[in-house]
């Protein structure tokens, strides 16, 4: 039985889909839908997942290398010989001291897990990880929330302790894979020529070297009728027997037909009513359902036109994801220059602390917060000499409206009147009244602060130079680094969409986009990572995220907006012999297929510009 040339382009897809699911593997065991989507690869170095793969399921011996072929006239001797391999590499360990050095670089990575800040951190069960999906799992079982502020920093400083097994773990033999995929390739090509497909192609690896067939397709033309080889055969491209279980079976003749010769599939007869010739391929690469088929293409071709879609006018969003870290921000050191034993009042971690308020207590005495940008460098009473502490001083006093305030010139002079309010404020404290404050007894600020640690205990002795405490804003904001390649769609007062840790969307504003890239330290190498732009988002919604710090998040924005638009999924479409695009329009119970332009792609849906389609109208899903 013959076939149209043609068909090497109708099949090409299925079979590059087929090499590449075959070239690919889930570990025996692998249970995903139990496991946190978390991609931990952002934080752990590359080649551990391998690594992990590989010493768990040792890789088969490399291929041996070709014997060298017999010296032709004229033709140089270092053709013939084989490379060599290189006889100085490393000696590679026996699969015990594989699997003892895994088990050794997880005891390590959750020491080092816990001296990073979380004592409670478990040991890991590393015997049963091999992948990503099985790491998570494992740290699942062991207790490990991934929502713990500070977790993912603490993970990415500990990545180092698996360098050595990185290094050390076998390499997959890359030229083994490659003869795997030749041989089933062949064998596939064989398959489909046993099936009554004659002139099916040999894959032609020197022309196609990652599958052997051409990588463009089209899913019209003759496909039907080479459909039922195909699904019989495709197994073989990973490897796998025939599947004769989808072989058509020969139709029967009826009685009252006359006796004929049997027809393979596709073939035609004139003796049978029962028999519809299948019409040939048109050059414009668009083929029009034929009126009836064989029994065996009517039953796949009714079970596939089940999956439908229906095509919808709406406007078309297309968005750019990008990853984030929630948290105050970077703490600062606070320093009060105040001297003596610390003796109670201390605040909490979290606290916001505002104007008026008491920081701490120090020999019996509050530290007392007060408006300004200036710190405090002398101490403030009468016949100092002049300057503009004063002036900050007398202006913090007068915002509290402490009594007499409206006596009192706010200038560098501390004069009389100034003591006075002093000691009107210090009446108001319940301290001695000295109409003098001395120094490192008044911290002044600019705003609010949250105290993101206390970094002194009560009966400790404080220098003039210790930094009490560490202080961030008061306010949760969401750092990104963004490729400088994305910065342009992002801008200042851009609304965006958080995903918080629990899985709730929270609504965002961009603050800040910096205007020069700069290179941050990378913890996997200690060097310096590629350019970023930092992007600062504050949330709308204080108490959606109060919870968190140091957060891991993904924020989304908008990049462009097509209203209106005709849309269909994007897997309805299918690519034709001459470049363009087609869809299968579904109409009682038949289909048609209808040539159709397309325009944006946003996530798993296309736009339709062009086309005999109208909203309404049903296409199928390959």
């Amino acid at each position: 039985m013959k076939h149209p040339r043609q068909i090497r382009w109708i099949f090409s897809a299925l079979v590059a889909l087929a090499l590449a699911a075959g070239a690919c593997g889930t570990a025996p065991g692998s249970d995903s839908d139990s496991v946190v989507t978390t991609d931990l690869s952002e934080v752990l170095p590359d080649g551990l997942f391998e690594a992990l793969e590989n010493v768990a399921n040792p890789p088969a011996a490399p291929t041996p290398a070709p014997t060298p072929a017999e010296a032709q006239p004229g033709e140089p001797m270092e053709a013939l010989v084989p490379a060599q391999a290189d006889t100085e590499t490393e000696t590679e360990l026996s699969e015990e001291e594989l699997l003892r050095l895994r088990d050794e670089a997880f005891v390590d990575f959750s020491r080092c897990i816990r001296d990073e800040g979380f004592p409670d951190f478990p040991d890991i069960d590393s015997s049963q990880i091999f992948d990503q999906a099985s790491f998570l799992r494992a740290m699942q079982e062991a207790g490990v929330s991934f929502t713990q502020p500070g977790l993912a920093s603490a993970l990415q400083a500990c990545a180092s302790v698996f360098s050595e097994l990185i290094a050390l773990a076998p390499q997959q033999d890359t030229n083994a894979q490659q003869v795997e995929r030749e041989e089933n390739a062949l064998a596939f090509s064989q398959c489909m020529r046993d099936q009554g497909v004659d002139d099916f192609p040999d894959p032609d690896f020197n022309q196609y070297p990652n599958t052997g067939f051409p990588g463009q397709g089209d899913g019209s033309g003759a496909t039907s009728e080479i459909q039922a080889e195909l699904r019989v055969c495709l197994p073989v491209i990973g490897g796998a027997e025939p599947n004769q279980a989808a072989a058509p079976a020969p139709e029967t003749p009826t009685p009252s037909a006359p006796t004929a010769a049997p027809a393979t599939q596709g073939a035609t007869s004139t003796e049978s009513a029962t028999s519809t010739q299948v019409p040939a391929p048109r050059n414009d690469g668009v083929t029009m359902p034929s009126a009836s088929y064989s029994a065996a293409e009517r039953i796949l071709r009714d079970t596939e036109e089940l999956n439908t879609a229906e095509v919808v006018r709406r406007d078309l969003i297309d968005t750019e994801e990008f990853n984030g870290t929630l948290g105050f921000g970077d703490p600062e050191p606070l320093y009060t220059n105040t001297s003596g034993i610390v003796t109670g009042l201390l605040p909490e971690e979290g606290e916001v602390l505002d104007v008026g308020a008491t920081l701490f207590e120090v020999n019996s005495y509050p530290v007392v917060l007060l408006r300004g940008e200036r710190p405090m460098y002398r101490p403030f009473q009468s016949q100092m000499e002049d300057g503009p502490d004063v002036v900050q001083l007398e202006q913090a006093l007068a915002d509290m409206e402490i009594p007499g305030w409206e006596e009192m010139t706010v200038n560098e002079n501390f004069t009389p009147v100034t003591e006075d309010v002093v000691q009107e404020w210090q009446n108001r404290l319940g301290v001695d009244e000295t109409g003098i404050i001395d120094m490192g007894f008044v911290v002044f600020i600019e705003e609010p602060f949250r105290i993101s640690s206390v970094n002194v205990a009560v009966g400790q002795q404080l220098g003039p130079q210790a930094a009490a405490f560490s202080i961030t804003g008061q306010y949760q904001e969401i750092v990104s680094n963004i490729d400088p390649g994305d910065a342009e769609i992002v801008n200042e007062l851009d609304d965006v969409q958080v995903e918080l840790p629990d899985g709730r969307v929270s609504p965002g504003v961009v603050s800040e986009v910096a205007r020069v890239a700069k290179r941050l330290p990378n913890a996997q190498t200690g060097g310096l990572a590629d350019p970023t732009i930092e992007v600062i988002i504050i949330l709308l919604d204080e108490e959606a995220s109060a919870r968190f710090d140091a957060a891991p998040v993904k924020w989304t924005i908008t990049k462009e907006v097509t209203p209106d638009a005709l849309v269909v999924p994007a897997s309805a479409l299918i690519a034709t012999v001459n470049g363009g695009f087609a869809v299968e329009v579904v109409v009682d119970g038949s289909t048609t297929l209808v040539p159709v332009e397309v325009g944006t792609f946003v996530d798993a849906f296309v736009e339709i510009t062009d086309g005999d389609l109208e909203a309404g109208d049903l296409v199928r899903i390959p």
